[in-house]
């Protein structure tokens, strides 16, 4: 058995539960981890998956239909809300019967409706889970219930419990402390559901102020697996605990507490000249003064409290994900030690690049430019991705000068994509090597640019 730690990485907490990791939701960082990338079975805890795929194609007020293998294809005894065949219920309250009741025909109902199986609906979970980034998983159905085949590892599903915070509606729901779901044949009445999680309950022994939301599950195989959502303060953690023996809600209160006790979030802008140096946009419109890339502001590194800044180091990637914002030219991935803490994502100032497309066509060239000003918006394009690339490179000179011998490394791959995403450019746009040198000599000797020091 293995836990994920470092000699100058707080570790000095321990659960019962066989995995389990600890995860900022802001950058990712894992804090803590037990067996993270060992494969356990989820139960009920698939059904965050589940809302999303949902969501992904459904509208809330869609009607879903209950068939009878929805409702008689599940193990008996199992979460229901007793539903019968021919109920009929909206998306929205199918997946507050979802997350907040856990009810398994409605997971297959929900599944049903969204993919027309169950077993078409398992390929746009394993599709999904991929496109988050999750390698270690399969899942086989909607609900989570035993099967050898449907298994996920702590890790996957810390990724697939972050990523659920992308959308409002589930968070809405887990927030949700109650809610009527409308009459069916078995309830004419209607029905009233609570969330299971004991840690949202203020009645409960277990219950966490911190705590907005989250997701139970057991099975017999599976045994007690949760997902908790917690804030504090700039920090919201995500703690996912799997094969549980009992002690999952006294193991995810262990990792809140070391999570919070331990750690701070960086907001990357308030650091600008250490974390961020004040440099790092170093092309600027002479007009305006105003700076061509901006730094996103929801940029934060995670770090131990007592942890040296110094001991962060900044790599630049042009890598693109799944949680890439959009717009973004350059991102800066931050390292401590082996874990990456952090991304810095950096895009075109919307203030002026207005401008730039306008000014950025040469005299001589505007009447080559194709239907709906197309030479226009990829010369910009090719300066801002300039621009972006020589940024970077700044960010990387002034962030770690105490790592020389690397720079020289660096500074030839950030040359090398630069001259690549030129050439791309000037491809596509039509517009040779002299005449793309002319246009920046032009620029530069009229527009007087100064680099920000």
């Amino acid at each position: 058995m293995t836990a994920y730690g470092a000699a100058d990485w707080p570790s000095e907490v321990a659960i019962e539960a066989d995995g389990g990791i600890l995860m900022d939701a802001e950058t990712g960082t894992i804090l803590y981890g037990k067996n993270i990338n060992e494969a356990y079975y989820p139960a009920s805890i698939t059904k965050l998956l589940t809302a999303q795929v949902v969501l992904d194609r459904c509208k809330l007020d869609e009607t879903v239909e209950f068939s009878q293998n929805a409702v008689y294809n599940v193990e008996q005894g199992s979460k229901s809300l007793s539903m019968d065949t021919g109920d009929r219920m909206s998306v929205k309250d199918s997946l507050y019967g979802l997350i907040l009741h856990s009810a398994n025909e409605v997971a297959n109902a929900l599944a049903e409706h969204a993919a027309g199986s169950t077993e078409e609906f398992a390929k746009l979970m394993n599709q999904k889970a991929e496109e988050l980034g999750c390698t270690g998983s399969n899942f086989v159905n909607p609900s989570g219930l035993n099967d050898p085949e449907h298994y996920t590892t702590a890790y996957d599903m810390a990724l697939i419990a972050r990523a659920a915070l992308n959308y409002s509606e589930i968070v809405e729901i887990m927030g949700t402390r109650v809610y009527k779901i409308p009459p069916s044949q078995k309830a004419p009445e209607g029905q009233t559901i609570s969330p299971g999680h004991k840690m949202l309950k203020k009645n409960d022994a277990a219950y966490d102020s911190r705590v907005f939301g989250g997701k139970t599950g057991f099975t017999s195989l599976a045994g007690n697996t949760l997902v908790t959502y917690a804030k504090k303060d700039d920090m919201t953690l995500i703690a996912v605990i799997l094969n549980g023996h009992q002690t999952h809600y006294t193991d995810t209160k262990k990792l809140l507490d070391f999570g919070f006790s331990r750690f701070q979030s960086m907001k990357l802008t308030d650091y600008e000249g250490s974390l961020v140096p004040e440099n790092h946009l170093t092309y600027s419109d002479s007009n305006t003064d105003q700076s061509l890339l901006l730094l996103n502001q929801n940029s934060r590194i995670v770090l131990p409290k007592e942890a040296d800044l110094s001991a962060v180091v900044p790599i630049v990637s042009y890598d693109e994900t799944s949680l890439t914002p959009s717009g973004t030219v350059v991102t800066v991935n931050y390292l401590y030690g082996e874990r990456t803490v952090g991304h810095a994502w950096i895009s075109p100032n919307p203030a002026v690049r207005s401008r730039l497309t306008r000014s950025a066509v040469p005299e001589g060239l505007s009447d080559q430019a194709a239907p709906g000003g197309r030479f226009r918006m990829n010369l910009s394009r090719g300066w801002l991705l300039a621009a972006g690339a020589a940024a970077a490179l700044a960010a990387v000179a002034c962030g770690i000068l105490f790592f020389l011998k690397r720079q020289k490394i660096r500074e030839a791959r950030v040359a090398a994509v630069r001259k690549h995403r030129r050439e791309q450019w000037m491809q596509e746009s039509g517009c040779s090597a002299e005449e793309f040198e002319a246009l920046l000599a032009k620029r530069k000797g009229s527009s007087g640019k100064k680099r920000r020091h």
